[in-house]
């Protein structure tokens, strides 16, 4: 290129007479300085971008969860905007390790083809005892537990003195399995009656409609404190095979991530004692009172 009547350099010009010229033209030194300017601040732009980028990758995680809409305490999932203890705690640990995590909310069956397919990087909750079939052939590491739980059928009051017997319907939130009376399922001897939220089943209940609920105990008893005397007395039968266990964070992708959130869960008991009592958490024990707790269920 030709700059203001400075000839080209070529293989035989003295380098020396051409720098000359140069320092003799500041127009052209001007417009050199500008171009190299220029080209630099494009180097630097080009590797921030790929820095940050690289740094958004890093820290930015997928957890996949239960689409229930009410699932209270624990959760809730409204207008594509997941709530609740599950989000304040993971939002904590987020900010503890400067992470960014994405909520993919899913229904249950989904939630777990997705998880063992990879496209989710943490699953919460899972315990080891939930789809083990499912689970088969997958390394998948557990984090502490994070809370405990009671499974079991709530019947009314008045009912509270009926055995397994006398329970022929039973309603519960779509994408649960009851465990307990799956043999009974497949006999045709029980009817499920399944629904989107939990005030459908208290209804279905208190009509009389079905026999019981089989439901996470915790969840229940904070739908039956916001009705409060809309809702007649129900609470666990414990003539009824229940069961109860903990939920966990897990992961086949990052075990790295687990191990820091076992860090996370001792560190910051207090923080979690709080985010419990916020929220209205029950543990398994104060549910059952002194009595023992079964083995974990296959959920």
């Amino acid at each position: 290129m030709k700059a203001r009547g400075i000839p080209p350099i070529s293989n035989d010009f003295p380098l020396s007479v051409y720098t000359y010229l140069m320092s003799k033209n500041k127009a052209f030194e001007t417009d050199m300085r500008k171009l190299l300017t220029a080209l630099f601040l494009t180097a630097v732009t080009m590797i921030t971008t790929e820095v940050a980028a690289q740094n958004s990758d890093t820290n930015h995680f997928t957890i996949g969860v239960q689409d229930f809409e009410d699932y209270s305490p624990y959760s809730r999932y409204q207008q594509q905007n997941y709530q609740g203890f599950n989000r304040e705690l993971f939002d904590a640990f987020a900010r503890e390790y400067n992470y960014y995590f994405d909520y993919q909310a899913l229904p249950l069956k989904r939630l777990y083809s997705a998880f063992l397919r990879g496209d989710v990087d943490l699953k919460y909750p899972d315990n080891p005892n939930w789809s083990a079939s499912l689970k088969e052939g997958h390394d998948i590491l557990y984090s502490d537990p994070v809370v405990s739980f009671v499974d079991g059928v709530v019947t009314l009051d008045q009912a509270q003195e009926n055995t397994t017997g006398t329970l022929t319907r039973l309603g519960l939130i779509s994408g649960f399995t009851p465990w307990p009376f799956i043999e009974k399922v497949k006999a045709k001897e029980i009817t499920l009656f399944e629904v989107k939220e939990m005030e459908s089943l208290i209804r279905l209940l208190a009509s009389n409609r079905i026999d019981g609920i089989y439901t996470n105990v915790a969840a229940l008893n904070i739908k039956l404190k916001d009705l409060g005397e809309q809702a007649p007395p129900m609470k666990l039968n414990k003539h009824h095979p229940y069961l109860s266990g903990t939920r966990h964070l897990s992961s086949i992708k990052r075990p790295d991530i687990v191990i820091q959130f076992n860090l996370f869960l001792e560190s910051h008991q207090e923080l979690i004692a709080q985010l419990k009592a916020q929220h209205g958490i029950q543990e398994a024990e104060e549910i059952l009172g002194s009595d023992d707790l079964n083995k974990s269920p296959k959920k």
